[in-house]
This record gives structure tokens, C-alpha cells and sequence, in this order.
């Protein structure tokens, strides 16, 4: 295992994303768009309870170097997004969810990389669909198998596994939003505070999933997690980056143990000091392994005529 040592916070920047809403399944999709529009592509698939704007650092390092860049509110993260049926919460759903956001931006063939929520659908996109997944990136989400097989054997990871599973049952789902957003919200910024979100971070979270229905979309992804689906999920092939930083929920043995479910090129790289909300709290840790390893991971089927993606430092 790598580490690498955090960086000051990013800056601000005067990089604006192209803003595209896109309509289907009687959902809307917010989508932002950064870089060349002949860039290598590379799809960012943010967690809970962030909305697509989570990876706008991030993003804005990787237009720099040239590569086309996609992120999207997903599935229960806005109002525009909320599914009227809970059942419309499931993997298999998201999954089509970001292959239709790829394919409305001609992104044939793209990278992945996704925290938390998304860091799992990076893992099942990149096993499921090696045709279309370059390269994977998940940031603190091990190989859905691993963490299933955490869950049954490492005794720590079972606990933390215990605590989510009660407020995951979808019997819960529906008095735990209630028991979170009373009193202004005071139990939901409690909870986002003591997971390490910055103070910003958590009034501005707070404000968006305040809204009508907004934080119980959120927390029926939870309800997605099936173990039996979750165990049966296949190896990935595809060159594979995890990062890693101490925080609640995984276990360092179950970040281990995904390098059974890596049958390609599999790097682990921890990053200190920056806590379970990397993207919040420290983009600029993130960007130089990211950049590293997709530069290292280019498109094969682009090599021949060139790719305007650069390696880190290239320019």
C-alpha cells in the first residue's frame, strides 16, 4: 500500500462546467461537463449524500490535462431525481442510470472512479461492462465481495457492518429520514459532523436533501445493498486504483482483501490526514494519484491517433 500525504485544500478556480439536464424514465438528470469534448473520457459518480458538484475540484485538475470529464446528480440526490417506487433503488438501475449519462455524452468507452455509493458502482460497472470501463478508480469502497466477505469473518468489520444494517433495513428508512431532519435537521448535521464533513459541507448537504423526499432517496440506496447480490459480484479485469483513508465504515483487512476480486494491474494508495470525506476535504489529495494512474492507463482503442490527455506534469 501506498500513502501519500494530504495537500492543502484546492483552489478555487475559474473552470465552469457545461450544465446539461437530461430526461428520462420521467427523471431529470442535472449533468456537468468539463474539458475537451475529444478528451479521454472519465465518468465520476459521487455518494451520500453529495450531488455531482462533489467532484467540481477534482474534475477541474483532470479538464486541465486534457481529459473530458462527466459527472451527474444521481438517482435521489435532487428532487429532480426521486424515484416514486423504493423498488426503482437498486444497483441494476443505477448502473443503467450511468451508462445512460455515458452514452448521451459519447462516451463510448470511459474511465470510472466513484466514492463511497459510487466507488461500489465503479467496482460492478468495471466487472459488468469491461467493453466500456478503460480503467476503475473507488475511493473508500472495497470490491463489493470483499466487504461481504469482511462482513461474515473480520469481527470489525461485521460491527461497523451492524451499525449501518439497522439504519439500512427498509422497515427504518422512512422514521430514520424523519428522525434526522427534525429540529431543523439537527440529527442529520450531528451525523454528517461526526463523520468528518467540514461545517460547510454539512450546511450545504443539509439544505439539499432537506428538500421534499430528497434525503429519503438518498437513504434507500442503502436499501440496495442485497449481500447475496453484493458476494456475486465478479472480479474486474480492468486496471484498478483504491483509495484509501482510515475512516468509519471499512475495515484496512477488507481493503485488503479486494485485491483477490483485482485480476488486472490492482494499486492501493492511502492518503492521510484527510478523513472518510475526501472530496470535501481535501480534493488536492486526490487529484496527483488519480491523474497518475490515468495517464499510466490510457485508452487503447484512442492510442493510435493520440489521446489529448496528458500525463501528470506533462505540461
Amino acid at each position: 500500500m501506498v500513502m501519500m500525504a494530504a495537500h492543502p485544500a484546492a483552489a478555487e478556480t475559474d473552470c465552469k462546467p457545461k450544465v446539461e439536464r437530461i430526461a428520462a424514465d420521467g427523471l431529470e438528470w442535472r449533468t456537468l461537463r468539463w474539458g475537451p469534448e475529444d478528451g479521454e473520457a472519465v465518468l465520476l459518480l459521487h455518494g451520500f449524500p453529495q450531488d455531482a458538484d462533489a467532484w467540481a475540484p477534482v474534475a477541474e485538475g483532470l479538464a486541465e490535462k486534457g481529459y473530458k470529464v462527466v459527472a451527474f446528480d444521481q438517482r435521489g440526490a435532487s428532487a429532480a431525481t426521486l424515484a416514486k417506487d423504493p423498488s426503482d433503488y437498486n444497483f441494476d438501475t443505477f448502473l443503467a442510470d450511468a451508462l445512460r449519462i455515458a452514452d448521451r455524452n459519447g462516451m463510448r468507452r470511459f474511465h470510472v472512479a466513484g466514492f463511497g455509493w459510487g466507488g461500489a458502482m465503479a467496482w460492478m460497472l468495471a466487472a459488468r461492462h469491461p467493453d466500456r470501463v478503460i480503467s476503475m478508480t473507488t475511493l473508500r469502497y472495497p470490491h463489493p465481495a470483499a466487504f461481504i466477505d469482511g462482513i461474515r469473518n473480520d469481527p470489525q468489520q461485521h460491527a461497523a457492518w451492524e451499525e449501518v444494517r439497522k439504519q439500512i433495513d427498509p422497515a427504518n428508512v422512512v422514521p430514520r429520514s424523519r428522525e434526522l431532519l427534525k429540529d431543523n435537521a439537527a440529527g442529520l448535521r450531528s451525523f454528517l459532523g461526526k463523520s468528518g464533513l467540514p461545517d460547510a459541507y454539512v450546511e450545504r448537504y443539509v439544505a439539499r436533501v432537506s428538500q421534499p423526499g430528497v434525503l429519503l432517496g438518498g437513504l434507500y440506496w442503502g436499501t440496495a445493498l442485497v449481500p447475496d447480490e453484493f458476494a456475486a459480484v465478479p472480479p474486474v479485469r480492468v486496471p484498478a486504483l483504491f483509495l484509501w483513508s482510515k475512516g468509519p465504515a471499512v475495515s484496512e483487512s477488507t481493503v485488503e482483501a479486494s485485491r483477490r476480486y483485482a485480476q488486472g494491474d490492482y494499486r492501493v494508495v492511502e492518503l492521510r490526514d484527510v478523513g472518510h470525506f475526501m472530496l470535501e476535504t481535501n480534493p488536492k489529495a486526490v487529484l496527483p494519484p488519480l491523474l497518475a494512474f490515468l495517464s499510466g492507463h490510457p485508452d487503447k482503442d484512442r492510442a493510435g491517433a493520440g489521446s489529448r490527455a496528458v500525463s501528470e506534469g506533462g505540461r
